[in-house]
């Protein structure tokens, strides 16, 4: 079990290094958050393991749920307009 933890920080880790890399590319950016949200979960699921709180872990899944269809169908809406899914930070916020 402790390996496991060990494994799901190093990815959690791992995603915020790629988060903070590929700033430029939406889908890439999307990716990176859903990754660190299911390592954030499987650190939370061992530790509501230990503790019988799993409603809270379905609060939780619930609202990565809401933030990826609300990323994905954003990406999905933009693109048309703007003709790439590159952008910088500037280029969203005159959107």
């Amino acid at each position: 079990m402790v390996y496991f933890m060990m494994i799901m920080i190093l990815m959690y880790f791992i995603s915020l290094l790629l988060f903070k890399t590929m700033f430029s590319h939406l889908l890439m950016t999307l990716m990176s958050l859903e990754i660190m949200m299911m390592s954030l979960m499987m650190i939370m699921y061992m530790y509501m393991l230990l503790l019988s709180m799993n409603y809270f872990l379905k609060f939780f899944l619930l609202i990565v749920v809401c933030e990826g269809v609300y990323g994905s169908s954003l990406t999905s809406f933009m693109v048309p307009f703007k003709g790439m899914e590159k952008f910088t930070p500037m280029d969203s916020m005159l959107w």
